[in-house]
């Protein structure tokens, strides 16, 4: 995980991978069969426990708190994180070995993230949203998780898990049952 994190898919090489798990070159490719097979299997890898840590079953504000579980694991496995964010940047490229997990991975993580906001207003702890603003909720979440980590990554002194659970503070208040849609209040003030 380290190299391709470290280094990239095209920069870290099958020997550095072989020296880090004390095997060889050759065996890794009798194992995997390509690099690009290992980098999937990386990928895999990473998906599998990246899931269990929010928690399959989690629902409505307990899947936030698995994502806030996820946040204080990349600050102790920061490899991950490295690879999770190399492979994002790199997989933009259509030829890129990844695009496709990482496009499909990014968008099951959107559904699974609008589901949350869903289930949320309907166990009562947010209030009821219209599609397109489950949507925009969702873009948001995902979007505040890659950017503070991409800030963790560069500014190690970066408090990831403050500023990520301040976050989510903030969005719960937004979205207590209680409060009113943000776009009722921005509607008014454009009409006056």
């Amino acid at each position: 995980m380290e190299v391709f994190g470290q280094r990239g898919f095209r920069g870290g090489t099958l020997q550095q991978v072989a020296e880090r798990v004390g095997g060889t070159p050759g065996a890794i490719l009798k194992l995997f069969g390509s690099k690009e097979n290992l980098l999937i299997a990386v990928l895999e890898h990473w998906g599998a426990v990246t899931s269990e840590l929010v928690g399959f079953d989690n629902r409505g504000y307990q899947r936030l708190e698995g994502f806030m579980r996820l946040m204080s694991y990349h600050t102790e496995h920061v490899g991950l994180l490295q690879l999770y964010t190399t492979m994002a940047a790199e997989a933009t490229t259509i030829e890129h070995p990844a695009h496709d997990f990482m496009t499909n991975r990014y968008q099951t993580t959107l559904a699974d993230m609008r589901q949350l906001f869903r289930d949320g207003g309907a166990q009562g702890q947010f209030r009821r949203m219209s599609d397109d603003e489950i949507d925009r909720e969702a873009q948001l979440l995902l979007a505040t998780m890659d950017g503070l980590e991409v800030q963790f990554l560069l500014d190690p002194g970066t408090d990831l898990e403050g500023s990520f659970a301040h976050y989510v503070n903030l969005l719960t208040r937004r979205l207590a049952p209680q409060s009113e849609p943000e776009h009722a209040f921005e509607e008014e003030e454009h009409i006056s």
